[in-house]
């Protein structure tokens, strides 16, 4: 069982450090839930929804731990990687097993996100 992963702007990084409570997005606000990636999907979703100046970073999430509160979609219009959904108020930092940084890249279209091999 793999883990999963959150994007989220170094910012709120630093919130969840401090508060031990991961953010929520507007996103997860209006679908009142959390949303979550498996790690094939992390780069594609970084490069859609975050900015060079935010600094994204990817957070693992011990799957053990938040089992029994997820849903898995397929890929819709718009949002082609799989749709994990986590079904409560908000991802208690302590599950988060490692931060991985992700790299950006320069590209013919701009630019895209690549989480580090090491990671």
């Amino acid at each position: 069982m793999s883990n999963l992963f959150r994007v989220i702007p170094a910012d709120d990084l630093r919130r969840s450090e401090a508060s031990g409570l991961v953010p929520r997005c507007p996103s997860d606000e209006r679908g009142d839930c959390i949303h979550l990636n498996v790690r094939e999907d992390v780069e594609a979703v970084a490069t859609a929804y975050f900015s060079p100046e935010e600094n994204p970073v990817a957070l693992e999430i011990r799957r053990t731990d938040i089992e029994g509160h997820l849903t898995f979609g397929d890929a819709v219009p718009g949002k082609p990687w799989q749709q994990v959904v986590l079904h409560q108020p908000n991802i208690v930092f302590s599950t988060v097993v490692e931060v991985h940084t992700l790299e950006i890249v320069k590209t013919a279209n701009g630019y895209e996100f690549r989480l580090l091999s090491d990671a």
